[in-house]
């Protein structure tokens, strides 16, 4: 069994998971961990780095040993034990757990630290910081109603990387630019291998389907600014990756999306932040803008989906709308649920006795404290 440490939309991290292993079997779920068996390490790790809602991955076995005994069967016989410690659910204060670990391994003639700052769990950084994975030496216990778990991290998420990725000069913090790790769970929750993004803004999705393996991308966008930088954004990235890629992107009004020359290359997913209307500010978002940007984004979207259908289209489709929030309530983009009951099947994320399950209208919510507008994403096929 293995366990995977879930991102903060725990739910979005869940169907990313299930759906890039759709063969294994769920042990165990809660909003922090997903406990998977059926599932080999080598088809975890040859899929990991490009699922973004995990952050990181622990072998799981279930224990009766005290996690004293669990951590001395661990330590090498010569040597420093450098360590972390990682608890779920356990009632009583790491501190008091890490100084009865470290008394109990000195008791035992073993030379050991634990790396924890401030007697809590370790974050991806530190695990990083510390070595750990390779060390092999980041332990996590697992405490539920029925059964103690035991593990070791065998893989954590590459921060850095994604920070590298994460274009923050460019991003506007009200409405935000998609982050790389959502781009890559909207990726994998539509199964698709040829990526067209039809809103294709800050060319983000296109950036993480290269390099996320994919050789084949198309995007377009009203604005011909967007639509050159991220041709050449991808071009850059496919050549620093060494990679032979079809990278095509074209001028083009999204409710005019029949008239793009793409889907005859057989585009077998699309993947898109929609347009998330204008810009608002806390000093300026008021419930009337957002009445007049649900009228705006209702004409986009009717034409949009009018005109996919007009060609037939039979791929997946991914795609974010937005919500927004004043004062702790929400503004749903109603609209878009009458446009599209008329035009698509909305596609579950779950299996229909999963656990969890998504909103009433299907789709799951992702949201950013920061941010006053969110996204409500769905998966979807044309009728």
């Amino acid at each position: 069994m293995y366990g995977f440490l879930l991102g903060r939309e725990f739910k979005i991290s869940v169907a990313e998971i299930i759906s890039a292993f759709p063969n294994a079997t769920t042990i165990y779920q809660s909003k922090e961990i997903l406990v998977l068996e059926n599932i080999s390490k080598e088809e975890i790790l040859s899929k990991i780095t490009r699922i973004g809602g995990t952050i990181k991955v622990t072998t799981i076995e279930e224990t009766t040993k005290t996690i004293q005994e669990a951590l001395e069967e661990k330590a090498p016989y010569e040597g420093k034990f450098r360590y972390g410690l990682n608890l779920f659910w356990e009632r009583v204060s790491m501190k008091e757990i890490l100084m009865k670990v470290k008394k109990h391994l000195r008791s035992k003639d073993i030379s050991a630290r634990f790396t924890n700052k401030d007697f809590k769990n370790l974050n991806a950084a530190q695990i990083i910081g510390e070595n750990l994975v390779k060390r092999e030496s980041d332990f996590n216990f697992i405490f539920t109603k029925e059964v103690t778990y035991f593990g070791q991290t065998i893989w954590i998420q590459d921060i850095n990387s994604y920070g590298e990725r994460d274009y923050s000069k460019d991003r506007d913090m009200q409405i935000g630019m998609l982050p790389p790790k959502l781009s890559q769970m909207m990726i994998n929750l539509s199964e698709g291998s040829t990526i067209y993004d039809p809103f294709v803004g800050l060319w983000t999705i296109l950036i993480e389907s290269l390099y996320m393996g994919n050789t084949k991308v198309y995007g377009s966008d009203l604005n011909e600014k967007m639509v050159d930088t991220s041709l050449h954004n991808c071009k850059e990235v496919a050549k620093k990756l060494d990679m032979t890629a079809d990278i095509q992107t074209e001028k083009l009004n999204a409710k005019f999306i029949h008239e793009s020359q793409y889907f005859d290359k057989w585009v077998d997913a699309i993947v898109t932040e929609g347009y998330l209307g204008e810009i608002m500010t806390k000093k300026n978002i008021a419930v009337d803008r957002i009445e007049k940007q649900r009228e705006s984004l209702e004409k986009i979207y009717s034409a949009f989906f009018e005109n996919l259908s007009k060609i037939n289209y039979s791929g997946n489709i991914v795609i974010s709308f937005p919500f927004w929030e004043i004062r702790w309530k929400y503004f749903y983009f109603e609209e878009i649920y009458k446009i599209l009951a008329k035009y698509c099947e909305v596609q579950s994320f779950f299996p229909d006795d999963y656990q969890i399950s998504a909103t009433k209208s299907g789709s799951l919510l992702y949201k950013r404290d920061s941010q006053l507008v969110w996204r409500e994403i769905f998966k979807l096929k044309m009728k």
